[in-house]
């Protein structure tokens, strides 16, 4: 059974950001994926980012797909209170490193009691000995240091792999 067909669930078709506007979705592919991943339909998890003006960067080649992004700090403020136990599993392909310190400047940060969290950042390939992934900008510190920043106000954090 799909979550959608459950009785009291609500699913929102669009990207948590940190604000209400349309952002790109890459479809990123390891070395030597794109026949493969294409003939099973499937696709690889990318970052969503603001949507930019220029046509060049839909004409690179990349796969690259429009979303509506919401501000997830503003919605969790409308839909919950302090008085509900809000457990959050969060698998946002590194854009964590916006959603969270969002989280912390509007205090809806408050609002949250638990948090499973994927970190995402620039870790070893399987692929390709000696190289990191470039798909990732951020550190395995400052991962720790997003983990750390949730503790210090309370949330209880877990890191989801």
């Amino acid at each position: 059974m799909e979550y959608g067909a459950k009785k009291g669930i609500t699913l929102l078709p669009y990207a948590a950001w940190v604000r209400n506007e349309t952002l790109t979705f890459e479809i990123n592919r390891g070395p030597g994926e794109h026949e493969q991943v294409h003939a099973k339909g499937g696709r690889g998890m990318g970052r969503i980012q603001p949507l930019k003006s220029s046509a060049n960067d839909f004409s690179s080649g990349r796969e690259v797909e429009k979303i509506q992004g919401f501000d997830f700090a503003d919605w969790l403020k409308s839909t919950v209170s302090k008085n509900d136990f809000v457990v959050m599993k969060m698998d946002v392909e590194g854009t964590e490193f916006d959603l969270i310190p969002r989280l912390f400047e509007t205090g809806a940060i408050c609002l949250i009691d638990e948090v499973f969290l994927e970190c995402h950042y620039n870790r070893w390939q399987k692929c390709c000995p000696g190289k990191r992934s470039p798909k990732y900008e951020k550190t395995y510190d400052q991962c720790l240091q997003l983990f750390t920043s949730l503790r210090k106000s309370g949330v209880l954090v877990h890191q989801w792999f």
